[in-house]
Formats: C-alpha cells, sequence, structure tokens
C-alpha cells in the first residue's frame, strides 16, 4: 500500500513538473528577446564567442542551484532552471541579430534552436531538411503547446534523475554546472548554424 501511494505521488510531481516547464517555456518563446547586436562581417566568430560566454554564465548559474530533498522538492527547481532558457534565448537572438536575421527569429525558430540537441525527435514537426538548409515550419498555438508539453515531460524525467546527484552536494552542482554548460554551447551551435544557412541562401539569391 505504501510502495502505491509514494508511486502515486510520484506520478503526480512528475505530471506537475512537466505542466510548469511547458508553461514558462511557451512564456519564454512567446516573448522572443530583442538584441543590442548588429549585423557583422564575421558572424561565425561571434556567435562562438557569445556561445562561450552564455554557456559560461548558465554554468555559473546551474553550479549555485540546489534541489532540496526529495521529488516534491524538485518543483522549485523549475524557476531558476527557468533562468538558463532565458540566457540561452537571448543567446539565440543575439546570434540571430549577428547574422542580421532577427527578424526571421520565430517562435517556431527558437525552439528548435534550444532544444534540437537534446529532443530531436520531438521536433519532426517543426523543421524539414532541404539540401544544407533547415526550414521552420509556422505552427499553431495548440501544435506548439504540443511539443512543448512533450519537451516538459522529458524535462521532469531528468530532473527526478538529477535528484540522486543532490545527494552528494558538490559533486552533483558540478555535475549540473559542467551540463548547463555542454547544454547552452549546443544551443549557440545549433542557432550558428540555422542563421548561417539562412544568411548564405540570401547572399546566393543576393
Amino acid at each position: 500500500m505504501a510502495e502505491e501511494i509514494v508511486k502515486q505521488d510520484k506520478k503526480e510531481t512528475l505530471k506537475k513538473i512537466s505542466e510548469k516547464a511547458s508553461t514558462l517555456l511557451f512564456e519564454l518563446i512567446t516573448d522572443i528577446p530583442g538584441s543590442l547586436y548588429t549585423p557583422i562581417q564575421n558572424p561565425d566568430d561571434k556567435a562562438r564567442l557569445l556561445a562561450q560566454r552564455a554557456a559560461w554564465k548558465s554554468a555559473t548559474v546551474s553550479t549555485s542551484l540546489s534541489i532540496p530533498a526529495g521529488i516534491t522538492g524538485i518543483l522549485t527547481a523549475i524557476p531558476d532552471i527557468a533562468a538558463i532558457w532565458k540566457i540561452q534565448a537571448q543567446l539565440v537572438a543575439d546570434i540571430a541579430a549577428s547574422y542580421g536575421k532577427l527578424a526571421l527569429l520565430s517562435r517556431e525558430a527558437m525552439v528548435w534552436c534550444l532544444f534540437r540537441h537534446s529532443a530531436a525527435q520531438l521536433l519532426r514537426d517543426i523543421a524539414v531538411r532541404t539540401g544544407s538548409r533547415i526550414i521552420v515550419q509556422k505552427l499553431s498555438a495548440t501544435a506548439i503547446k504540443a511539443i512543448l508539453a512533450k519537451i516538459g515531460a522529458s524535462i521532469s524525467s531528468k530532473l527526478l534523475g538529477k535528484t540522486l546527484l543532490r545527494a552528494i552536494p558538490a559533486i552533483g552542482a558540478l555535475g549540473n554546472g559542467a551540463y548547463a554548460f555542454y547544454d547552452t554551447l549546443e544551443v549557440g551551435k545549433t542557432a550558428a548554424a540555422y542563421f548561417r544557412a539562412l544568411a548564405d541562401n540570401d547572399d546566393r539569391n543576393g
């Protein structure tokens, strides 16, 4: 009986985490950040520099986070993780601006850049490849929310696994910081590849 109660609590908690994560993500991509950067001649170098800076910032934020003991404690971590998503979203906007493509940064493109490296299977309805270029398709709010719900469910499962690391605070903090660094670099690589392809296509057609 006790095991059934624990399983039910775990299931309910994971559901709440998933819903909270998907809601925060929808709010994030609905409000696309602006950028102070302008188009430059060598945007590839700038994109790498921006990604490095954002990665260190994300790692610092992640290392300072702490997930309270217990499954329900994970709920308190979601707003803090959202801070890392905001850093990454700003990175995507700054890279887009460096390539002169900020006007083409749609919410679908933002989702693609943020999660292509970690949830590619969940994003099959967002983008299609044509040659070397990725075309991001326009989706309804309902379709976007459905994709974010799946991403939220994936995130909740990963967070549950990280509670084991938190049992050893120093190792857990360093591990999460290292992952945030890697994750942000991957976001930067995806964004650079996406907007570079757009810029190259314009140059060929120009």
